[in-house]
């Protein structure tokens, strides 16, 4: 996942790269397995110098990713993409335009129902947790079933819970995310009646207020961030 800060006076010029050399360099390297699927992401809230990502590249690998291409073979790269440029000239475009503010790897743990794709909004939850295992355990058990009702009634498209790999280390800020997809904006806001009742269903052993306290317990919510995809790359079926 990587996260994008466009220079302020190159934000129309961005959009028109992400639009043709960006979206191009993804599709070769979906068409061509080395990865599953691709996502461009902006950011709906929050905006402007206080963001710290304007857009998320949201690259998703079917197993370990491969050793970052060198510069000679980035230039292979482009040319299966048939852009007419080098390694280098591509890396340089790319910089006049926008900074690279961070690229973490993450690996997913979790998921229930569809992939995001375009036009649809992620709310992005940066987790922070004491014991990681034990947090994404009672996720599995707790929230995955959960999760999987409300896609099924509708209130949902998916949900995702994913773990940062590298960086690595005590000092992160977050350790994890948890991403809900959602269909339109509206559905974002929309007042959900029957989580309760959905959740003792689910959970009929359960007490909704403690098992939420368990939560509080295993991990802190550090920030909530909109998205809304704009481009996506998945597989030719």
């Amino acid at each position: 996942m990587a996260c994008i800060k466009v220079k302020p006076e190159k934000a129309s010029e961005f959009r028109a790269w992400a639009a043709s050399d960006l979206h191009k360099s993804a599709q070769s390297m979906v068409d061509t397995g080395v990865l599953s699927g691709w996502l461009l992401a902006r950011s709906v809230q929050p905006q402007g110098t206080s963001a710290e990502c304007d857009y998320l590249v949201i690259s998703m690998y079917p197993t370990t990713p491969p050793e970052p291409l060198s510069p000679e073979a980035l230039d292979e790269a482009l040319k299966k993409a048939r852009l007419t440029m080098t390694g280098q000239q591509f890396m340089d475009r790319r910089d006049s335009l926008a900074t690279l503010v961070s690229n973490s790897l993450f690996q997913n743990r979790a998921s229930v129902g569809a992939s995001p794709t375009i036009g649809n909004y992620l709310v992005v939850n940066y987790m922070k947790a004491g014991n990681v295992d034990d947090w994404i355990a009672f996720e599995k058990e707790v929230w995955r079933p959960v999760a999987e009702a409300m896609v099924k009634d509708g209130k949902r498209l998916g949900w995702s819970l994913n773990v940062q790999v590298l960086p690595g280390g005590a000092d992160l800020k977050f350790q994890g995310v948890a991403i809900d997809v959602y269909p339109r904006w509206d559905d974002v806001f929309k007042d959900d009646p029957q989580s309760s009742e959905r959740f003792k269903k689910v959970h009929p052993d359960r007490e909704l207020g403690a098992t939420f306290g368990q939560f509080q317990k295993l991990r802190t919510l550090v920030s909530v961030q909109l998205f809304t995809a704009i481009d996506a790359v998945t597989p030719i079926k």
